[in-house]
C-alpha cells in the first residue's frame, strides 16, 4: 500500500463539538478508505461522547488517548507554539484574512522542513519508554 500524495483533509467549523468531530472522522475515512488510521488525541470535550465513539467504530479508526494533563506528550502543542512564534510574537495583524494567508504560507513552508518539524514537535515523554 502506498502513502497518499498531496491529500489534505480540511474542514472549518465555528466551534468544536462532538458532531463536528464525528463529521471530520467520517470525512477522513472517506478520503483514506484503504489506510489504517490511528487517531491520537487529548481529552478535549469534543473528542468524547457517543457520536464520536460511534463514528470511530463505524470508520474503523484506532483511537489512542493521551493521559489527562499531559500537554508535553502532545506533539500538536509544540507545533502550535512554533506557529505562534513565527506569526504572532510582537506582531499585530491588520485583518484575519492576512493572518489566515500567513498561516497557510507557514503550513506550506514547514511541509518542506521535515527534519525541523520532527525536531521541534517531538513530544517530551520523560519517564516513558518510547520505541
Amino acid at each position: 500500500m502506498t502513502r497518499p500524495k498531496g491529500k489534505v483533509i480540511t474542514m472549518q467549523v465555528k466551534h468544536f463539538d462532538q458532531k463536528s468531530t464525528a463529521r471530520f472522522l467520517k470525512k477522513l475515512r472517506r478520503s483514506l478508505p484503504s489506510f489504517r488510521i490511528d487517531m491520537v488525541w487529548d481529552n478535549a470535550p469534543w473528542h468524547k461522547g457517543q457520536a464520536v465513539r460511534d463514528e470511530i467504530k463505524a470508520s474503523r479508526i484506532h483511537e489512542h488517548r493521551l493521559p489527562a494533563y499531559s500537554p508535553q506528550m502532545n506533539a500538536c502543542e509544540y507545533f502550535i507554539r512554533w506557529t505562534k512564534e513565527k506569526l504572532s510574537y510582537n506582531y499585530c495583524w491588520q485583518s484575519t484574512l492576512a493572518l489566515k494567508l500567513a498561516l497557510r504560507g507557514f503550513a506550506v513552508s514547514v511541509a518542506h522542513k521535515k527534519d525541523e518539524v520532527l525536531r521541534r514537535c517531538k513530544p517530551r515523554m520523560h519517564g516513558f519508554c518510547v520505541a
